[in-house]
C-alpha cells in the first residue's frame, strides 16, 4: 500500500509540474493517499496556486486528465477560489474539499497551507449544527418514504423508493451526530464513523429482500432517530 502511495505521488506531482506550474500546495487526496485504492480508482488531486491559471474567472478549475495510465481528478483554486467552494460545500453538508485539504497528504505546501488548513479545520469541527426543525424536516420525509415503501407494488417503484429512504436514513442518523455528509462510498463511511448502531440497521435494510420486512426495520430505525412525524407540521 506504501509503494502504491508513492506511485501515485509521483504522477500527481509530474502532472502538477507540467500542466500547474505555479501550483504552491499539492495535496494527495481519497484512496491514492489512504492505501485504499482499487483497480479503478483514480487520483485525486487538491492544488492552490496563488496566481490565477485557471480556465474561469473565479479562480477555480475542475477537470479530469488521463495520464501515464491513470484518471486524474484535479481540484484546482487559487486561495480565494479555495475559500469561495469550500464555503459552498459546508453550505451543501457535504464539504469535500475541506475533507481533502485536512485529510489528504501534502506533497508540496506553499505559505497559503498551513491557515487554509487551519481554517477548514476550525469549520469541520463544527459540524453542520441543524436546528430541531430542520432534522423535523428530514423525519418528516423520512416517514412518508417508508409509508410509500409499505404501499408499494411495483418493482421499480419499490428499488425506487428503497434508495431513496436508506439515503434519506444515512443522512439523517449522521446529522443527528452533528457530522458532516458524504455521497457514495463516502456517505456509507461517514455513517459507520457517526452512528455504528444506525450504520449496522441499514446494512440489515440493504439485505433484506422481502418490503415488508424492510420496511419494518426502517421503522425501528427512525424511532431511534426521533420518531415518526404524523402530526400537523409546517415545512
Amino acid at each position: 500500500m506504501a509503494d502504491e502511495a508513492a506511485d501515485a505521488a509521483e504522477v500527481a506531482l509530474r502532472f502538477c509540474d507540467h500542466d500547474y506550474p505555479g501550483a504552491t500546495t499539492v495535496i494527495l487526496a481519497g484512496s491514492a493517499s489512504t492505501g485504499r485504492r482499487t483497480a479503478t480508482s483514480d487520483i485525486d488531486i487538491l492544488l492552490i496556486a496563488p496566481a490565477h491559471p485557471f480556465a474561469d474567472e473565479v479562480g477555480s478549475e475542475a477537470r479530469v486528465v488521463h495520464r501515464e495510465g491513470e484518471r486524474i481528478d484535479v481540484f484546482a483554486y487559487t486561495v480565494d477560489g479555495f475559500r469561495d467552494w469550500a464555503e459552498r460545500d459546508f453550505a451543501s453538508l457535504r464539504p469535500v474539499l475541506p475533507y481533502m485539504l485536512t485529510e489528504g497528504s501534502p506533497l508540496r505546501t506553499g505559505p497559503e497551507f498551513v491557515e487554509l488548513r487551519r481554517w477548514s479545520a476550525e469549520r469541520l469541527a463544527l459540524g453542520p449544527r441543524l436546528s430541531d426543525h430542520q432534522l423535523e424536516v428530514r423525519r418528516y420525509a423520512v416517514t412518508d418514504l417508508i409509508d410509500d415503501l409499505t404501499d408499494a407494488g411495483d418493482p421499480l417503484t419499490t428499488a425506487a423508493i428503497r434508495s431513496d429512504l436508506f439515503r434519506s436514513l444515512a443522512e439523517l442518523a449522521i446529522l443527528r451526530s452533528n457530522a458532516w455528509l458524504g455521497s457514495g462510498k463516502w456517505l456509507a463511511r461517514r455513517l459507520r464513523v457517526a452512528d455504528g448502531p444506525s450504520a449496522d440497521a441499514l446494512a440489515a435494510f440493504a439485505r433484506e429482500p422481502d418490503t415488508a420486512r424492510a420496511a419494518a426495520i426502517a421503522s425501528r430505525l427512525l424511532s431511534e432517530l426521533g420518531g415518526r412525524v404524523d402530526g400537523d407540521f409546517v415545512r
